[in-house]
């Protein structure tokens, strides 16, 4: 519950269009593979249907040298640094909600999404 709600109901709608977001990913991530093989087999992997077009995207992942890997932690090392001694500005602050589910019981979080 919010306290500074007068109505609870905005929260309780935010909550169950968060589970039915999950619930509609879930649904989606399941068709996909069905739909990728599909585009495959179209002539340049493109096809037009209800008014939009499907293409096959790709993302390479790479795999770097031990220096390079090093040389990233130096930097993260550094950033971190001159976050903490001001070196660094601020250049944006992003608020956003977290909602984990909660154990019977407990009233602690199980398992969460973060948005």
């Amino acid at each position: 519950m919010l306290r500074y709600l007068d109505d609870q109901k905005p929260l309780e709608r935010y909550l169950e269009i968060k589970a039915e977001m999950k619930r509609l990913d879930e649904e989606l991530k399941a068709l996909q593979p069905l739909i990728l093989t599909a585009l495959w087999e179209e002539p340049e992997n493109r096809a037009e249907y209800m008014g939009c077009e499907l293409t096959i995207g790709t993302r390479r992942t790479f795999q770097y040298s031990e220096a390079v890997e090093e040389m990233q932690d130096t930097v993260r090392m550094l950033k971190k640094q001159e976050e903490q001694d001001g070196t660094a500005v601020m250049v944006r602050h992003t608020s956003y909600i977290v909602v984990k589910g909660l154990e019977p019981g407990t009233g602690r979080g199980a398992s969460g999404s973060k948005d």
